[in-house]
């Protein structure tokens, strides 16, 4: 896009400026760079997404340098800023929509806008190098959350390294922790304002949550604490009889701000426990009378209970069920177990603190969907993929993907807010340049579209698929992702397509799609028999 001088003059002291925000003057740099260079040229070289360079170019070129200001925002006045920030903060702690707690669906259910939810939980949850968690966390093996207490005077969250170490999840095993992370972190919100603490000295809290940590976790075991307050000196005392146990105080206004680096260090095994963990918070906000308390009880103490007649015959709730699935699903699909490898279900059952039924009954399902094989005399093993078995995903993949969004093209558009949010949170890790998280963020996408469809049977048979193409790329060592930016263009058009009811165009876009994917994965086959 040529420009005139005077254009140029403009965005150049747009850019020097020292009073213009950092927004503004990326956008100036934007429109300056695409004068010379093609889009994805520009989108590589600043670090944004092809449809980020182009709708700035766009914006100039229809409204000159009016048009790189942010739009007035639509929509009625939002509450108060302190307590909109309260509300916002507060929401996780209410049961989430069928798509879950989104910076949308948020907005929606206060009755504000967007940008204003996004800012909010930037502020607030943003990560900073400066964080204590930061130092006190680093450990080259992954932690298990073992206490958590909150109280209108004090909050604490107790770790320890587990019973078999592992290491530290990547980005995609981080994702299925964040939510509960969330909610324990906010859970300060359930306390109306005005509600005072349960008294000034909370050595009491401490000394309680500590000596139930201590009794719980074995004598060998390192224990690292986080605490909103300063350590009052009874406690101080005890740790000096107990040198096992570190305590650290960490800034009331920090507190949030340590979702990253809590989430980045735990044990992605404990996703059931933590999942239940946060429905248990949930309910507790509905009407918290009382602090809450919890401490995971040990693992190894756990295994050695006698099981009574009552105990073997109780079922796992259903929420516990469910989540055991989940977990294994997601430790399949990201990698955990190595092809070929037995899993064997005494000891999941004592890493993820649950016993052998559900396990057993998980590992039946995980077998239906394809992801792992089930043997008399052998048992459950994961099975090593095959050229074939990539194949055969992709070329089942494409139609059944071609008829859900034909359906959703044809009946209408009304159930796309979900697939829209995953399209927010696709972009966002494009923006990035995070290429794994994008590759995952685009299968999810694509589940969240077929959903949308009202297919569940079709649906079902779409999700296995995805779960088996996650976990050749995790085994084989593939790279999902062709370039991000067409990852997105794509994607953008699919869904500018859906909601233009062009079911022939949703069609000869996704068969691109899929052509695109396939063509990039098969050149990294040829070291598959």
């Amino acid at each position: 896009m040529p420009l005139s001088e005077a254009e140029r003059r403009a965005l150049e002291r747009l850019v020097s400026a020292p009073s213009t925000p950092q927004s503004l003057a990326l956008r100036a740099r934007i429109v300056l760079a695409s004068s010379e260079e093609s889009i994805s040229t520009v989108a590589r070289a600043l670090g944004v997404s092809r449809n980020t360079a182009l709708k700035w170019r766009t914006r100039f070129g229809t409204h000159g340098l009016q048009g790189l200001e942010d739009l007035p925002r639509p929509g009625r006045p939002t509450a108060s800023g302190d307590d909109l920030h309260r509300a916002i903060l507060r929401i996780p702690l209410q049961r989430p929509p069928d798509r879950g707690w989104t910076t949308r669906t948020i907005a929606e259910a206060l009755g504000t806008n967007q940008a204003a939810v996004s800012r909010v939980r930037r502020r607030w949850f943003a990560d900073r190098p400066d964080l204590i968690s930061h130092s006190v966390l680093d450990s080259p093996n992954s932690m298990v959350l073992a206490a958590v207490v909150i109280d209108p005077g004090v909050r604490v969250l107790v770790f320890h390294q587990p019973a078999t170490p592992a290491a530290r999840p990547h980005s995609r095993q981080t994702s299925q922790l964040t939510e509960p992370v969330r909610v324990l972190l906010s859970a300060q919100f359930a306390f109306p304002r005005e509600t005072p603490a349960t008294g000034n000295d909370i050595s009491p809290t401490l000394l309680t949550t500590l000596g139930e940590v201590d009794a719980a976790v074995p004598r060998n075991w390192p224990v690292t604490a986080l605490v909103d307050r300063p350590i009052p000196p009874r406690v101080d005392r005890w740790l000096v009889g107990h040198p096992r146990f570190s305590v650290y105080e960490v800034d009331p206004d920090s507190w949030l701000a340590q979702l990253n680096s809590i989430t980045a260090v735990l044990d992605p095994r404990q996703s059931p426990g933590l999942l239940d963990l946060e429905h248990r918070v949930r309910r507790w906000a509905e009407q918290p009378s009382t602090p809450f308390s919890w401490v995971r009880a040990s693992p190894t103490r756990a295994s050695r209970r006698p099981a009574t007649e009552d105990h073997r015959s109780r079922s796992p709730s259903p929420i516990l069920a469910s989540a055991v699935v989940e977990a294994l699903r997601e430790s399949l699909a990201t990698g955990a177990f190595r092809p070929g490898q037995r899993i064997a279900e005494q000891p999941l059952a004592t890493r993820l603190g649950v016993s052998r039924g559900p396990i057993r009954d998980a590992l039946k399902i995980l077998a239906e969907d394809g992801l792992i094989e089930l043997e008399p005399h052998r048992g459950a093993y994961v099975p090593l993929p095959t050229r074939r078995d990539v194949y055969d995903t992709y070329t089942a993949r494409g139609p059944l993907g071609a008829l859900l969004l034909r359906r959703i093209a044809t009946n209408g558009s009304s159930r796309l807010a979900a697939a829209k949010d995953a399209l927010d949170d696709l972009v966002q890790q494009a923006e990035m340049r995070d290429v794994p998280g994008t590759g995952d963020a685009d299968i999810r996408w694509q589940d969240t579209l077929a959903a949308a469809a009202d297919m569940p049977r079709i649906e079902k048979m779409f999700v296995r698929l995805s779960l088996q193409l996650r976990m050749f790329v995790s085994i084989l060592g593939l790279e999902y992702a062709y370039s991000v930016d067409e990852i997105v263009a794509d994607n953008t058009a699919i869904l500018l397509a859906l909601e233009a009811q062009d079911p022939e165009e949703v069609t000869r876009l996704w068969r691109r799609k899929i052509d695109n994917a396939v063509t990039y994965m098969v050149g990294q086959l040829g070291h598959l028999d």
